[in-house]
């Protein structure tokens, strides 16, 4: 996957975890801290690490041919700033999708809590609709496709260990915990207008 699927799937699966979570984090009135580090974990250890390998070896791909042409990037330095961009490009997303479901949820907008994947599947649309042919072809390798290139197989991977991610978070992590000595405070960022 090239730079904008690579963070519409980010921002689809900080949504997806954000609306696992989202129970817990009410009943527990946190939003930063566990959830967070929970959601990061997938990106930190896979996929921030696969973007920026895009990046270094499939760079004329990756950015659609912006900036580097055929791939290949002259200075080290600006390359380097480019990988770093790319792996809190990643994180970031993930973030803004955890963080919308939680606004949105928090004020009972249950529907406009799944906006940032309606805002993924346009970036999606637009992205294959524009330049649909240079995703498959992997510009710069003399023409290898996607299937036949290791970015193919690592794009499939990133997408299985996000989605695998989610039903791990569901399954360890989205149980609400009960109640037995006093109340915990209650945060106005999940529980009503401040």
């Amino acid at each position: 996957m090239t730079l904008p699927l690579f963070l519409a799937l980010h921002l689809v699966y900080g949504t997806l975890v954000g609306r696992v979570l989202f129970p817990r984090m009410r009943a527990e009135g946190e939003v930063l801290g566990a959830p967070l580090l929970i959601s990061l974990v997938p990106v930190a250890l896979v996929s921030a690490p696969v973007g920026a390998i895009f990046m270094r070896y499939s760079g004329g791909w990756f950015l659609h041919g912006l900036m580097v042409g055929e791939g290949n990037i002259a200075y080290e330095r600006f390359h380097f700033g480019l990988l770093l961009l790319v792996i809190l490009g990643a994180g970031f997303v993930s973030t803004i999708g955890l963080v919308s479901v939680v606004v949105f949820a928090s004020r009972d907008r249950e529907q406009l809590a799944w906006s940032m994947g309606a805002v993924a599947a346009v970036v999606a649309v637009v992205t294959i609709g524009l330049d649909g042919k240079d995703i498959i072809n992997i510009v710069g390798t003399h023409g290898r496709h996607l299937w036949n290139h290791p970015t193919g197989v690592l794009s499939v991977a990133v997408v299985v260990v996000l989605m695998a991610w989610v039903v791990v978070v569901k399954r360890k992590f989205a149980d609400v915990p009960k109640q037995t000595g006093p109340s915990v405070p209650k945060s106005p960022l999940l529980h009503g207008p401040l």
